[in-house]
């Protein structure tokens, strides 16, 4: 087991021999480059060596460009931070190399006459503490964090920094010490700011070292490698004499060399790693589409299975309601009913009761609870069995409490079961003496006002006002009023749901609201309750489009004899 662990920790780390081998061979090259000095400056002329330098610096340019344009343009996607920093490092990297280039002593004027190298060489060294500074930052980010900054933000103070960089260093180079003097060679504050730059290029490289061996991702070794050739190339422009001599010809292949490799990085983690990752998606998905036709029969057979089992349920909860509803009305002499409930779905969130209290007084109520289907269903089961209209007294009697006290006790008790907050009942509940024919009601937030026609020839509302069953007990007592109203004999009391007046039709774009419903009273409130309640189902039907119910509807009526 020990040599095995042994053999894995070997494999995971033999990257690292890459790094080892490079930097030996770079120290050994160093060492005794100077010997093929002589030889360098006999074959390599100025003008051949301003064209290899010409080559090197714009394929560095080009790279730069790709190191930016990569993980610039997938930042869109993938909103890493660090490849968006990066990339714009690489992008002022890449511009001042150019005004490096262009600037560099021999070439054509740019700007203003290249006599001295001075000028480049200080495009050159902005450009590499740009990049040591830059780099090292990015060192402190990790692979995977993603940010929301919009990406032309840094683009825009990169183009500011690249043009007063190049306005600056051409019109006012006084600003900065000089970094090359012809015929001495660099300059003593080129040198130091050379070893700056190795310096955290050094401790870059160190951090992007400690990442690898902790993650055991490629591409921190790779970034490490990129970086101790740009430690080497930095090495080469604190040694030249000459801007043609071997050791800067030496540095700008270590640059080009460091700069391919964060291409490669690059490359790597924002076109070949989501290419990869595509393929295997791809891979994955041929392998599960050969299941697919007995997975989706497998998902089909459980979907239709637990559908049917919940059909199931709502018939039971259906039937649990409807065996709440009443099954008899309590007609007399005196008073008729007729009640009809239109579910939107297979269970209903409004209810209604009608039952007599002792001989003279028949209690009823009416109401909706917020919601469709079976939690509103189970919210006029609560009711229902909450909702008490008799108090027990002594000797075997009972006492019949007035509706604003119902409702009250009603508000009480669902504020101690503890409803979500967004639940609520909106309730009417009446008590009408067969006697004196009075009826006394009150009313619980109700928000459709019943109708009384009266003599066939007037449709008055009853006026209705209430705070809602809900959780509201702490801040709102409950404060309900009981009315009276005086009826006659052939007087009717409609009671409904705000589901009736609120029917649209899609098709003709008809709507049936309260004053239909008047005129419909009107016309039939005298022909008898099966026709009236024909006409109504009717409209209904019609309104709806055939039954296409979008909200509960459920009324009843009460007819003085």
């Amino acid at each position: 087991m020990q040599l095995h662990n042994k053999h894995k920790i070997i494999f995971e780390y033999k990257k690292l021999y890459w790094l080892g081998i490079f930097i030996l061979f770079s120290i050994i090259l160093f060492r005794f480059v100077y010997i093929f000095g002589p030889f360098f400056n006999s074959v390599m002329s100025p003008a051949a060596y301003l064209s290899w330098h010409t080559l090197f610096e714009f394929i560095s340019i080009l790279i730069s460009l790709c190191v930016f344009t990569l993980p610039y343009y997938s930042y869109k996607q993938n909103h890493r931070l660090r490849g968006l920093v990066t990339a714009h490092v690489f992008f002022i990297m890449g511009s001042i190399d150019m005004f490096h280039t262009l600037s560099y002593k021999g070439m054509t004027t740019f700007l203003v006459e290249n006599g001295t190298a001075n000028r480049a060489t200080t495009f050159w060294i902005i450009a590499r503490l740009v990049g040591a500074l830059g780099i090292t930052a990015v060192s402190f980010i990790r692979l995977n964090k993603r940010c929301r900054i919009d990406r032309r933000i840094p683009f825009g103070i990169s183009i500011i920094f690249i043009i007063a960089v190049l306005l600056i260093v051409t019109y006012h180079p006084g600003i900065f010490p000089v970094m090359y003097i012809e015929g001495a060679g660099v300059t003593a504050a080129k040198k130091g700011l050379e070893c700056i730059v190795i310096l955290f290029f050094t401790f870059a490289g160190l951090r992007f070292l400690k990442q690898y061996l902790k993650y055991k991702d490629n591409s921190n070794l790779v970034f490490t490698i990129a970086i101790t050739a740009s430690i080497f190339s930095e090495f080469s422009f604190i040694k030249y004499f000459s801007v043609y001599d071997i050791y800067n010809y030496l540095g700008h292949v270590y640059k080009f060399l460091s700069y391919y490799l964060v291409f490669r990085v690059a490359f790597v983690n924002n076109i070949q790693k989501p290419y990869m990752a595509l393929y295997e998606a791809k891979n994955r998905l041929k392998a599960n589409a050969r299941n697919l036709n007995r997975l989706v029969a497998e998902r089909t057979k459980d979907l239709a299975y637990k559908n049917q089992k919940l059909l199931e349920d709502l018939e039971y909860a259906r039937d649990i309601q409807k065996a709440i509803l009443p099954v008899k009305l309590p007609d007399s002499e005196q008073v008729s009913f007729f009640a009809q409930y239109y579910p939107a779905e297979r269970v209903s969130g409004d209810f209604y009761n009608i039952f007599r209290l002792d001989e003279k007084n028949i209690g009823m109520y009416i109401g909706d609870v917020s919601g469709h289907g079976v939690p509103a269903a189970m919210l006029t089961v609560f009711l229902n069995q909450s909702i008490k209209t008799t108090k027990e007294l002594e000797g075997n009697r009972s006492e019949i409490i007035n509706p604003a006290k119902v409702l009250e006790n009603l508000y009480e008790l669902y504020n101690k079961v503890h409803f979500k907050d967004d639940t609520y009942i909106l309730v009417l509940y009446a008590i009408f003496n067969t006697e004196t024919k009075e009826l006394v009601y009150s009313s619980a937030g109700m928000n459709a006002q019943p109708l009384i026609v009266k003599n066939r020839e007037q449709v008055l509302e009853l006026d209705i006002k209430g705070l809602p069953i809900c959780n509201l007990a702490e801040i709102c007592p409950a404060d309900y009023i009981d009315k009276k109203i005086q009826l006659e004999d052939g007087d009717r009391v409609f009671f409904y749901t705000d589901g009736l007046v609120e029917l649209n039709s899609k098709q003709t774009g008809k709507i049936f609201d309260t004053g239909h419903l008047k005129q419909l009273l009107l016309k039939y409130g005298g022909r008898g309750n099966l026709e009236l309640y024909a006409e109504i189902d009717k409209n209904i039907k019609y309104f709806s489009d055939n039954g296409g119910l979008r909200d509960d509807v459920t009324f009843f009526m009460l007819q003085v004899s």
